[in-house]
C-alpha cells in the first residue's frame, strides 16, 4: 500500500470546493429559503463575495442551511475575506446538524486534513460517514480511505473495499485508483492484477495521476495488460508531470535506457532532478553518477556529491559511486557540499 499512502500526502489537501449550486439543492430548505438565498447566489456566481456573505450571513443566523453552506465555503476559501478555517468550521457545523451531505463532507475534510480546534480523524470518519451513508460520492471514497489506512478507527479493507466500490460505480477517480491498490495488493479484494490494471485505466484517463504511474508500471513489465513500453512511457509523463515523484524517477530512466522513447540523456537528467527535489532517493543516486560522469549535465564534482549525500540520507547506499568519487573530493568540496546540507536541512525544519 505504498503509494496509497503517497497519495495521501500529495493530493488531499485541505483545498474544499467553493459553494456550488448543487450544494444549494441538496440543502433541505423550503422555497422561501431558497428564494431569500437567491440574491445571494446570484452575487457569489458573479464573484461578489462581500455582497454574498452580506446576504447569506442573517440569513445563515437564521438557520438557512444553504446560506451556513455558503458562509462555510466563503470563510474556508478565504474569498473576500481573510481565510478563517475556524468560522467556516462554525457554519459547516450548524449546516452538517440538519443532515446536509456537503457541511458533512466539509466538516469531515476540516477534521482531517485542516488546522482547525479540535480537529480530530475519528469526528473526521463519522462524518465522512453520515454524508457517505447519503451517496455523497467524494465522502464514499474518503470513507474507504479511512478504513484503508485505519485512520479515526479500525482498519477493515473489506468495509473499504465496500465504500471504494460505491463511489467508483459513480465515476469517483480516486475511488477506482484506491480499487487498484486493492485488487494489486490482494488486500481488501482478490488479488486480480486485471483488475488492478483496468481501474488504474480508468483513474488515470480521468487524470488522477497515482493511478497513471501505476498504471505505467504493470505497462512496462506486462502484468496484468499487455506490455507497451511507449504506453508506459505516456503514462509516466501524466504522472509526472502532476509532480508524481516515482514517476519521475521512471521517465527518466525510460529517457536514460531508450525504453519506450528515444534515448535522451539531457530530458533524462531533467526528471531525474524533478523527482530528486522531492526527495527520491534513487533519483538522488543517478543524478548524482550522471553529475560524476558528465552525462546529460555538465560534469559537477561538488554536485554529484550533493545528490549522493541526500540519497544516503534518505537510505540508499551507492559504494560504487562514493569509491568512485573519492579520489576527487578535496577539502574545499566537502566543506561547500556540508555547509549546503546544513543550509537544506535548517529550511527544511523551518514551519514556513
Amino acid at each position: 500500500m505504498r503509494h496509497l499512502l503517497i497519495a495521501l500526502a500529495g493530493a488531499l489537501t485541505m483545498l474544499l470546493m467553493p459553494l456550488s449550486p448543487s450544494h444549494a439543492q441538496g440543502a433541505s430548505s423550503s422555497t422561501e429559503d431558497n428564494d431569500a438565498m437567491a440574491p445571494a447566489l446570484e452575487a457569489y456566481r458573479a464573484g461578489r463575495y462581500e455582497q454574498a456573505l452580506l446576504i447569506a450571513t442573517p440569513l445563515a443566523e437564521k438557520g438557512n442551511v444553504s446560506a451556513q453552506l455558503m458562509l462555510g465555503s466563503i470563510y474556508n476559501n478565504g474569498e473576500g475575506v481573510t481565510p478563517n478555517p475556524e468560522e467556516a468550521a462554525k457554519w459547516f457545523t450548524k449546516a452538517a446538524a440538519k443532515g446536509e451531505a456537503g457541511a458533512q463532507y466539509a466538516l469531515g475534510m476540516l477534521m482531517e486534513y485542516g488546522r482547525v480546534d479540535g480537529a480530530d480523524p475519528v469526528a473526521a470518519r463519522k462524518y465522512f460517514r453520515g454524508a457517505a451513508e447519503q451517496n455523497h460520492v467524494a465522502s464514499q471514497a474518503e470513507l474507504g480511505l479511512m478504513y484503508t489506512t485505519g485512520r479515526g478507527g479500525p482498519q477493515d479493507l473489506a468495509e473499504a473495499a465496500k465504500w471504494f466500490d460505491r463511489a467508483a460505480a459513480k465515476g469517483n477517480a480516486n475511488a477506482r485508483y484506491y480499487l487498484g491498490t486493492l485488487y494489486a495488493s490482494g488486500k481488501g479484494k482478490p488479488r486480480d492484477l486485471g483488475e488492478a490494471a483496468r481501474y488504474f485505466r480508468m483513474a488515470a484517463d480521468q487524470g488522477q495521476p497515482q493511478a497513471a504511474y501505476q498504471l505505467g508500471l504493470m505497462l512496462q513489465d506486462g502484468a496484468g495488460t499487455e506490455k507497451s513500453l511507449a504506453e508506459a512511457v505516456t503514462r509516466f509523463k501524466e504522472a509526472a508531470q502532476k509532480g508524481v515523484s516515482g514517476a519521475q524517477t521512471s521517465l527518466a530512466f525510460s529517457y536514460l535506457n531508450g525504453e519506450g522513447i528515444e534515448k535522451n540523456d539531457t530530458l533524462a537528467a531533467k526528471w531525474f532532478v524533478e523527482a530528486a527535489m522531492r526527495g527520491d532517493a534513487l533519483a538522488q543516486d543517478r543524478l548524482a553518477r550522471l553529475y560524476f560522469l558528465g552525462q546529460g549535465v555538465t560534469r559537477d564534482v561538488e554536485a554529484a556529491l550533493l545528490w549522493l549525500t541526500l540519497a544516503e540520507q534518505n537510505g540508499m547506499t551507492d559504494d560504487t559511486l562514493r569509491s568512485a568519487m573519492e579520489p576527487e573530493i578535496t577539502p574545499e568540496i566537502r566543506a561547500k557540499v556540508a555547509a549546503e546540507i546544513a543550509k537544506l536541512d535548517k529550511d527544511s525544519a523551518s514551519p514556513n
